[in-house]
């Protein structure tokens, strides 16, 4: 009699490309962090490459953490502490070597002639910043190029990006977006140390570039008229001037706490009034689908990143454009409860049947035991890529 298969026998990967763990630093710290997680607790031995000052060599939630050296410039950092990775694992012996980030496939050539099943999820075309000089772009688009013509499999974190990234190399690229843990509210507490209260203030969080689109944010938020607070979280790493530009830019009901995690961001995300990403740029949002997570309405602008990921339950505004997104903020404080809390609900339906990280890993072990022996390739066990691009509606 035909049964269900199998999980696939115990692998050994390898993850290289992020900061480390338990580092939640960006996207990429979260997805390696949530995702490795899972797939060491099915039984699978998963090595996280790391470098200070981010993390300490050790285990985490089941993950080994290797921490390797970088030289601690914004050009170099992650290219040098990816090569060292990649020297180590040459004599790891593992069955599979993901690489993530555009940058980090740069290398993935050599795990590919050693015969490694070798994965590349592209996050983000991080050639598209703005911090990045023209060597730089030069190279990250080169990390692309070998990506889709050396790896054995290609990830894409959306499914614009994989559409793209499919048509210009014409090869298959798997869709396996980023997700969200669906956790209930925590009280509001720690949160009370910023002179916050509950519901009385909008959030934004990302890392301080250029891209993130806080500049428009603030600009916009001085001309709308509302006792509420404004707090803009985030990390200036490599990009101090640019904070300095935001800090001058803040009126006095702005809070930036700097980089928050855990349960202090918890409860910012889950008692906000919603939710705020003016992006000129993304790979597929983690902090919008955090936001959904926790029932939170969203207010985005209209790139196409931001659109398929909140999809019917976000509100949108002209990307980059300050009088619309200052008009779109003082209509989300109208908004009436009852079409919070339905958006809200949209939004965690939402990240329910697509965004879970149980998902995610659902995918990723599906997608390694393929490589390994496509027999023995468990079934898709979940939504997580089932659903079509929805697009926002602007008010």
């Amino acid at each position: 009699m035909e049964g269900r298969m199998d999980r696939p026998a115990r692998l050994r990967i390898a993850m290289i490309g992020s900061r480390g763990v338990p580092c939640v630093y960006g996207g990429i710290e979260r997805h390696v962090s949530e995702t490795g997680s899972r797939l060491a607790a099915r039984g699978h031995s998963v090595t996280v490459y790391g470098r200070r000052p981010f993390c300490a060599a050790g285990e985490h939630l089941g993950m080994r953490v290797r921490v390797l050296p970088a030289v601690p410039t914004k050009n170099l950092e992650s290219a040098s502490n990816t090569l060292a990775a990649v020297v180590a694992a040459l004599f790891g012996s593992y069955d599979v070597v993901h690489f993530h980030g555009v940058g980090p496939a740069l290398f993935s050539w050599m795990t590919a002639a050693r015969g490694t099943a070798t994965v590349c999820t592209i996050h983000a075309l991080d050639y598209r910043q703005s911090k990045w000089g023209r060597a730089a772009r030069a190279l990250l688009r080169r990390g692309e190029r070998t990506a889709m013509e050396r790896a054995d499999a290609v990830v894409a974190v959306s499914r614009l990006m994989a559409a793209d990234l499919g048509e210009r190399y014409g090869r298959e690229v798997h869709y396996i977006p980023n997700g969200a843990a669906l956790r209930e509210a925590p009280p509001f507490d720690e949160a009370t140390s910023l002179g916050l209260e509950p519901g009385r203030y909008v959030l934004a969080v990302g890392r301080f570039i250029v891209e993130r689109g806080f500049h428009t944010l603030l600009d916009a938020w001085r001309s709308v008229e509302t006792p509420f607070r404004l707090v803009v979280a985030g990390d200036a790493r490599f990009a101090e001037r640019y904070a300095k530009r935001l800090a001058a830019r803040a009126d006095g009901r702005v809070i930036m706490p700097g980089y928050v995690s855990g349960r202090l961001l918890d409860e910012l995300y889950a008692h906000c009034a919603f939710y705020v990403l003016p992006s000129l740029v993304e790979g597929l949002p983690i902090s919008l689908i955090e936001a959904m997570a926790f029932r939170r309405p969203a207010l985005v602008s209209d790139i196409p990143e931001n659109l398929e990921a909140g999809g019917e339950a976000v509100v949108s505004f002209p990307r980059g454009d300050t009088g619309g997104l200052a008009a779109a903020i003082e209509r989300m404080l109208r908004m009436d409860e009852m079409e919070r809390e339905r958006r809200g609900r949209l939004g965690r339906e939402r990240v329910a049947a697509e965004y879970t990280w149980d998902h995610v890993a659902d995918e990723l072990e599906r997608l390694y035991a393929g490589l390994i022996d496509p027999r023995r390739a468990p079934p898709r066990t979940g939504s997580a890529g089932a659903n079509s691009i929805d697009t926002g509606r602007r008010i």
